[in-house]
């Protein structure tokens, strides 16, 4: 099986790398990036956490800013795709790293929308994504109303299947400083992550990377959403993140 990641790099995207070099059923991930992580174009895999299946793993610098139809991007993108069983979508940041609305608009709805066109033009049946607790169009919070315009371009997209995972405040260190997301993390670390109701409760990237393997591994193709009725779709929500041991689900 060949899988791509977006965003392989990031929190969730490291371990959904860690736990798909394992699979003997993977024999390929391609990963396109902005930059090759590590120096002189050498991805640094230990510092990520990878240390075994490490050639499975196929990282190209793309640029995504050219991905329209004739842009560099776009044609290495859907090189890259061809032949992949899945795409794992694990794009994301926050106004703080991009500095405007409009940038984590472009970073978190716009460009995954677009990989998801090309990833559908090269013939991917199945498509996964991070999204976010309470991911609505309409939603009075502007993250909110970014994932949920995502969820709905995914949607429309009409893949074989489709799996979206709404995550709250995700455990785990990032590559960049996040002080406010670091408080909260301690604040809720621990045995005082217990006390807080499961559909809020902060979850670490592990699981939510364990979750989207695990749809991989086993496509919802026969499940029907209960939101929209729409069959192969398959929304993940933080209460079942919360109550999930990793180790149960492989």
């Amino acid at each position: 099986m060949k899988v791509a990641v977006l965003g392989s790099t990031g929190l969730v995207g490291k371990n959904v790398l860690k736990l798909l070099t394992r699979l003997d059923q993977v024999v390929r991930v391609y990963c396109p990036v902005r930059k090759v992580p590590g120096a002189e174009n050498s991805p640094d895999l230990a510092a990520m956490g990878i240390l075994q299946g490490t050639s499975k793993l196929d990282f190209e610098v793309v640029d995504f800013m050219s991905l329209g139809t004739e842009g560099e991007g776009h044609k290495k993108l859907l090189a890259g795709f061809l032949g992949c069983e899945a795409v794992v979508c694990c794009l994301g940041t926050t106004i703080r790293q991009v500095g405007s609305k409009a940038e984590q608009e472009r970073i978190d709805t716009r460009l995954p929308l677009t990989c998801a066109a090309i990833a559908k033009k090269a013939g991917v049946k199945n498509f996964l994504c991070v999204s976010a607790m309470g991911a609505d169009s309409h939603s009075p919070f502007f993250y909110n109303r970014l994932k949920g315009t995502l969820e709905e371009g995914l949607t429309m997209m009409n893949f074989e299947t489709l799996t979206l995972v709404r995550p709250s405040l995700l455990l785990g260190k990032h590559n960049d400083k996040r002080r406010g997301e670091e408080f909260l993390q301690w604040f809720f670390g621990g045995e005082r992550s217990m006390l807080v109701p499961s559909f809020f409760r902060p979850v670490h990237a592990e699981t939510v990377a364990a979750h989207l393997v695990t749809s991989l591994l086993k496509p919802p193709t026969d499940h029907v959403c209960v939101t929209d009725k729409v069959k192969g779709k398959r929304i993940i929500y933080n209460r079942v993140l919360a109550k999930t041991k990793v180790e149960q689900l492989f």
